[in-house]
């Protein structure tokens, strides 16, 4: 656990603050997850973030999930830039941190300041950079899912299953391959 005086140090340092799993704390939060959950088939989580005037939580980059930004407090300043190649659209895994310049020459596709009540949707595999202007700190809930929840990952679950069902329900799945099934 962190203690109140070394976590305010730390954002009076410009540092941003990230604290897991919000529904711990909120009923309003579970009830959001819970519902989101439920409609999408999908485990859904959280973190919110709190920000500083005049700095920046993350370099950019792109995540694993589908991200929604639903902006509490402050105000903050996201770009959202297409995946670069093929190898980033829908990702398997996220990214590392990109460097800055990876995306100084690119134009977002997204580019906007988000004030309290605000909503932002990032699909997986989307680079994005959020940073705070100079007068205003920003508290943003991130509301993520489909984290592992592709066809691929699904059939990887389905796939052993059935060919086991086959196996124990029908002998034509039992019976030997034949000699030189390989050609």
């Amino acid at each position: 656990r962190a203690r109140p005086a070394v976590v305010w140090d730390a954002y009076n340092e410009g540092c941003s603050v990230r604290i897991l799993n919000p529904h711990t704390y909120s009923t309003s939060v579970w009830k959001l997850l819970s519902t989101l959950q439920e409609y999408f088939g999908s485990l859904v989580g959280a973190n919110t973030y709190l920000t500083p005037p005049g700095s920046q939580g993350f370099a950019p980059h792109y995540d694993d999930i589908d991200a929604f930004i639903l902006q509490l407090e402050g105000r903050k300043h996201w770009r959202v830039y297409n995946p670069l190649n093929d190898d980033e659209v829908l990702p398997l895994k996220s990214s590392h941190d990109l460097d800055k310049s990876v995306v100084d020459n690119v134009k977002p596709c997204i580019d906007v300041v988000l004030e309290a009540g605000d909503l932002l949707y990032m699909p997986r595999g989307y680079i994005h950079q959020g940073y705070t202007l100079d007068d205003a700190h920003s508290l943003h809930l991130t509301v993520s899912c489909y984290q592992q929840h592709t066809w691929g990952d699904l059939f990887k679950i389905l796939l052993p299953k059935a060919v086991d069902y086959a196996m124990n329900t029908n002998v034509k799945f039992r019976r030997g391959v034949p000699i030189g099934y390989l050609n």
